[in-house]
């Protein structure tokens, strides 16, 4: 429970009242009153009864009086005993409490701001709930700044609680209700960005946004069919999730990612998942990692199987508490993002958005990989990937090479161990691959502590050495030669970013794929910009 401080007036007359009076006998005499001669007021409420005035004392009816002040009283005739006690009441509202901004209208239960001297929430299960309370007028706001700033409600979605406010006077009002769920998605015409809080029991631990596009380009799309676009965030290291949500907002905000463009421009509806990239490196077997969350690099792809190894637990249950999360939260997470990618689309079209069942996934850099290796990871629930500045670093359909076993992220070798199912390679050709990077890159992964561990940085520099360019070249001819299908090009004068031609070739090939039931590969037109390498059956 918590208390309220304030200053304020209290009853305006003392009145000479006891919590009982008893008395057993009395004495009749003639008086002289004068009635109604003076006004009673409890906390700045006049008492609507009558009065009398006596020789210089205040009388009023004990019931009203009592009433007013959040009392009631009780007569037992036997004893000709009255008795005064705190009221207690009770009530529910009908309409749901937003849990996300909860608020509760005072006036509309009876009760002005000043009469409340304390204030409790509890729930099934909870006598206490730890939010903290606002008087504002006569509303009563319930707000938790850090369960805000993480992306979660104040209070639990669809939930019953019961609020116990408590009178100067001694009263309780004790208010049920019952809070919404998520926001209402309604279209205005004007782009909007609504945060989805983390669900465990629906398989994501982290929030995801939702950002609805504008009407500006609705007219040019309306007739296609409509695809959920997916970019991941990459918001560099942080161990803080509300500082992960505040630049996650921040970036979508100011939507120039390309997948924030072509979502305006295609009319889709865009998810970003606000995934934290905690700063956790181990070394283990004599190998030094770090977790990268950004790009599902292979530890954050195996945190899984590795936690199956008594000491390598130990270990990475110690490094992830001091980075101030849990394993559990980042378990799976290319199947928290797959989950996110599930309820979002439920969760569009049960406000009428009409989206597919299957997404589109954009990424530029370390999101560009991470889409790139979500794809392949699940292939069913992704109609087509464009994945920016990856060329060098694209998983392979492919297990060994040149007597290495590749594994994750490089290969497929240890797919069947990861996801729980072997590599199919006709369900990978199903999703419309568009992978880039500009030919004058020189933004190297490999030399990257981050991105790759020790023994797959061993394999890479074995098999294709060091240099970005060579490497993203002899990957390039080993997914065709694998039986990967895929569009591939080299954006030519460009650094790590791409250029206008390649953004609208990005365009181009969505808008092929979002009404085509196979893969569609348009010819770039200006192939001198963009000279590619097509694998397509």
């Amino acid at each position: 429970m918590r208390r309220i401080l304030r200053t304020g007036a209290a009853a305006a007359v003392l009145l000479l009242l006891s919590g009982a009076a008893g008395a057993a006998s009395g004495t009749l005499e003639n008086v002289w009153i004068l009635r109604n001669g003076f006004t009673l007021t409890v906390n700045g409420r006049a008492v609507e009864a009558d009065n009398l005035l006596l020789e210089d004392r205040a009388y009023v009816p004990l019931r009203e009086a009592a009433a007013a002040m959040g009392m009631s009283v009780t007569w037992d005739p036997a004893t000709r005993t009255a008795s005064v006690s705190p009221r207690s009441a009770a009530l529910r509202l009908a309409a749901p409490v937003d849990p996300f901004n909860p608020v509760v209208d005072l006036a509309s239960l009876g009760v002005r701001a000043e009469d409340v001297e304390a204030i409790g929430l509890e729930t099934a299960g909870a006598s206490y709930v730890p939010v903290r309370f606002a008087l504002e007028w006569d509303q009563l706001h319930m707000t938790d700044g850090q369960a805000t700033a993480e992306g979660r409600p104040v209070l639990a979605l669809h939930t019953d609680y019961v609020l116990k406010l408590f009178t100067r006077t001694g009263g309780m009002l004790r208010v049920g209700f019952t809070t919404g769920g998520l926001p209402e998605l309604t279209p205005t015409g004007r782009r909007q960005i609504v945060l989805v809080p983390p669900s465990p029991e629906q398989g994501f631990h982290w929030p995801y946004f939702l950002v609805l596009p504008s009407d500006g380009h609705r007219q040019a799309n309306e007739g296609h069919r409509r695809y959920l676009i997916v970019d991941i965030t990459n918001t560099g290291p942080s161990n803080s999730v509300a500082d992960t949500v505040a630049r996650t907002r921040a970036e979508l905000e100011r939507g120039q990612l390309p997948s924030a463009r072509l979502a305006e421009e295609l009319w889709a509806p865009m998810l970003m998942p606000a995934i934290p990239r905690p700063v956790i490196t181990y070394r283990y077997g004599g190998q030094q990692n770090t977790f990268l969350t950004h790009a599902l690099d292979r530890d954050t792809a195996t945190l899984h199987l590795m936690m199956q190894e008594p000491g390598l637990a130990a270990l990475l249950e110690r490094q992830f508490r001091q980075a101030g999360v849990t394993v559990d939260s980042l378990m799976h997470l290319d199947r928290q993002v797959a989950a996110m990618i599930q309820h979002a689309v439920g969760y569009l079209n049960q406000h009428g958005f009409g989206v597919e069942e299957q997404a589109f996934l954009v990424g530029f850099s370390a999101s560009g990989t991470f889409v790139d290796r979500l794809a392949a990871l699940h292939p069913d629930q992704v109609k087509a990937v464009v994945a920016g500045a990856a060329l060098d670093n694209m998983l392979l359909p492919l297990a060994e090479h040149g007597g290495e076993r590749l594994i994750y992220p490089i290969g497929v070798a240890d797919y069947e161990a990861i996801t729980g199912r072997a590599f199919d390679l006709e369900a990978h050709n199903r999703v419309a691959r568009l992978v880039y990077m500009g030919e004058n890159d020189d933004s190297n992964t490999v030399l990257y502590q981050d991105s790759y561990g020790d023994e797959e940085r061993r394999i890479i520099t074995t098999l294709w050495g060091e240099e970005v360019l060579p490497r993203a070249r002899a990957l390039t001819a080993l997914y065709g030669e694998s039986g990967g299908h895929g569009m591939f090009i080299l954006d030519r004068g460009v650094g790590h970013e791409y250029s206008e031609v390649m953004y609208q070739y990005m365009k181009a090939f969505l808008q092929a794929n979002r009404d085509a039931d196979a893969p569609a590969y348009p010819l770039p037109d200006d192939p001198e910009q963009l000279p590619f390498t097509l694998y397509a059956p």
